[in-house]
């Protein structure tokens, strides 16, 4: 059906009125704002009060990274490690990230997720070391976090002392279950005194005394046994490795005993 120009106008007239009101316009702002806002509140972690008297500190809430800094100086390489959709996600080739506090008698919890075939890993009790000819190393042990289903060097052995769970090099995890690249999974070390813990997916894979006459054999088998202090610092920082793989973290928490 044929509509003459005398029918339009008002019509027009009308859809016009209707969309440029400020009403409207007012109300498109403030949706705009809500979208704009919505990925940060919906990421945010924050911790409930019973966590608090619990004495648990949030690392990584989902935006802030105000507690780390760069291994080799007081910058934050942020161009590799970004902050995307809540997650702390290592992009691009950028070094160790530590936290600025040291940590003595601790207990660390956090989520990670690997894409295939990557190797990460946290370490603890990391400071400055001394090896027998007085060489000075930057270092701590390290609970390992790798693809144990697609690495090339541990699917061969996905349940050694290189592979996720693993008191890097001298304790391998026991009873593990570890989710695929691409899935989430928690993550937990617990250190009291000389006793150290490792959890992967709410279950114990490590537990090891720290100077014992067992760590100490162990540790002369490989390649820390030139350094006599490796692992045994009274306290440390906690450090996020660079392996050259993405990784992603999330909800990074620490509480001290």
């Amino acid at each position: 059906m044929a509509f003459t120009k005398k029918a339009e106008i008002p019509v027009l007239l009308f859809l016009l009125m209707g969309c440029s009101g400020p009403a409207a316009s007012d109300k498109g702002n403030q949706d705009l704002s809500d979208v704009e806002n919505k990925p940060a509140k919906e990421h945010l972690i924050t911790l409930t009060e019973n966590e608090r008297s619990e004495g648990w500190e949030l690392l990584f809430d989902g935006q802030n990274l105000e507690k780390w800094r760069s291994e080799k100086d007081d910058s934050f390489p942020s161009e590799a490690w970004i902050v995307k959709e809540g997650d702390l996600v290592l992009e691009k080739k950028g070094g160790n990230i530590i936290t600025k506090e040291k940590y003595g008698d601790f207990e660390l919890a956090w989520e990670f997720k690997l894409t295939p075939e990557a190797n990460s890993g946290i370490k603890y009790f990391v400071d400055n070391i001394d090896n027998n000819t007085g060489k000075t190393a930057f270092n701590g042990p390290e609970y390992q976090i790798i693809d144990d289903f697609n690495h090339t060097e541990i699917k061969k052995d996905p349940h050694g002392t290189s592979s996720t769970g693993a008191m890097y090099l001298l304790y391998a995890p026991e009873n593990k279950v570890l989710n695929p690249a691409g899935e989430w999974n928690k993550g937990k070390i617990v250190a009291k005194g000389n006793h150290v813990e490792h959890w992967l997916n709410d279950t114990k894979v490590v537990s090891y005394e720290r100077g014992s006459k067992d760590y100490l054999e162990r540790m002369a088998e490989t390649k820390f046994k030139d350094y006599p202090d490796y692992g045994q610092v009274q306290e440390g920082h906690l450090m996020l490795t660079d392996h050259g793989d993405q990784v992603y973290f999330r909800d990074i928490r620490v509480r001290r005993f």
